[in-house]
């Protein structure tokens, strides 16, 4: 296999990365309040439609994931981004209810599975054991950077051009990182074939480290994207609870400022992790984290200064265990079945991508709705649900230090 030994290889490999989910990761949520409008949705119908998303990744991710033991991830990343880009372009070209929304947007997420973890795969297979921690901080740093910015670029677009251009833009954002990484990312060499797949998860699930760290992603899941889903609507809300004007950050922005800081988080975390025991520092994390969401919850009727303190601290927490969440996941799993291990790390994780911002949306509508403070206290409660699951499933399952 030809590594990916320089340094401006491994930028061009990260700035792929970037690009497909620079435009495109959390575009729903920049717009979600003009659609709960023109389409008349509920809280509920709202929360399906940003965790489709993440069932569409759940649907792909064990079969694209797994197969990357098998054959060259740089195939599936590339097919992959471009069946995202294609879905990103069709619902704005063809959705125009719910149930249109619905279907596109579990395409664009089917898409996702097939680069995320493969693409963290193709990393990982090319670095030596000793950076593969530091790789999985940048690599998933770089992600969320994308992410952070797609909050920005989706509300911007969709101010000037209409929410449908935000989809477009999307859609060529993942074209043109397929482009990059096409030229970048090396092809993968020939391997051992490892076991049957079925063979592979059964040996994974009797792995209680493995286990352990894959329901902490679930949890982690759960918080961070519900949070990202719904932030936008919250802040609207907070803004008009408190009768501001139009002086104040819109809330695309503050929710790109929030993700921003949750890449520092996420790298700074990463790092800690690789210092101290990793186990610990994920608990410790999402402990704090869970006293952050609840008093977000309690105080959504607060001032909006006091408001935006409290979700800087929490969308820093929410964010930080991606990397040493997913860290710990690599160094448990065996290298042969490294491609399997991602497989089903990112289906039980991103099973929660889905559950969270359903939740989320349900629980608004049995406390109130959107316009009502208790209806947002009742949403971070769920959200904050995310924190108490991956507190305990390394606490509970992972008892050995890491």
């Amino acid at each position: 296999m030809r590594p990916v030994r320089s340094a401006a290889a491994l930028i061009s490999y990260f700035c792929g990365a970037l690009v497909l989910n620079l435009l495109g990761f959390m575009t729903l949520a920049a717009v979600l309040p003009q659609l709960i409008t023109e389409w008349g949705l509920t809280s509920t119908e709202a929360g399906w439609l940003g965790g489709i998303y993440f069932a569409g990744y759940v649907a792909a991710v064990p079969v694209l994931t797994a197969l990357t033991d098998r054959i060259d991830p740089k195939r599936i990343y590339l097919i992959s981004s471009l069946v995202t880009g294609l879905a990103s372009i069709g619902f704005a070209v063809f959705a125009e209810e719910f149930w249109t929304g619905l279907v596109l947007r579990f395409l664009a997420g089917a898409g996702l599975g097939g680069t995320y973890m493969p693409g963290l795969k193709a990393l990982t297979d090319q670095l030596p054991a000793s950076s593969r921690s530091r790789g999985v901080t940048y690599y998933t740093g770089v992600f969320a950077l994308g992410t952070a910015f797609s909050f920005l670029i989706g509300g911007e677009v969709a101010v000037e051009f209409g929410w449908r251009w935000t989809f477009v833009t999307a859609g060529f954002g993942c074209v043109a990182g397929a482009a990059i990484i096409a030229l970048v990312l090396p092809a993968a060499g020939s391997r051992p074939p490892p076991p049957s797949v079925l063979a592979a998860f059964g040996q994974l699930l009797r792995n209680r480290a493995v286990v352990g760290y894959m329901i902490s992603y679930f949890g982690y899941a759960w918080e961070v994207f519900a949070f990202r889903v719904w932030v936008v609507a919250f802040l609207f809300f907070s803004q008009a609870h408190n009768a501001l004007g139009d002086g104040v950050l819109i809330p695309t922005v503050w929710a790109t400022l929030f993700a921003l800081l949750g890449v520092a988080a996420n790298m700074a975390f990463g790092e800690l992790a690789i210092a101290f025991d990793r186990r610990r520092v994920v608990i410790v994390v999402s402990i704090v984290s869970l006293a952050a969401g609840v008093s977000v919850g309690f105080l959504s009727d607060a001032d909006y200064s006091v408001v935006i303190m409290i979700c800087v601290v929490f969308a820093m927490l929410t964010s930080g265990r991606n990397a040493p969440t997913n860290a710990g996941l690599v160094a448990a799993a065996p290298e042969q079945l490294r491609g399997a291990a991602m497989a089903l790390h990112a289906t039980i994780g991103y099973a929660g991508g889905i559950l969270g911002p359903l939740a989320a949306g349900i629980a608004l509508d049995a406390a109130g709705g959107i316009g009502q403070p208790g209806g947002w206290t009742a949403a971070f409660l769920a959200i904050s649900t995310g924190a108490v699951i991956s507190a305990l499933a390394l606490a509970c399952l992972n008892r050995r230090r890491d």
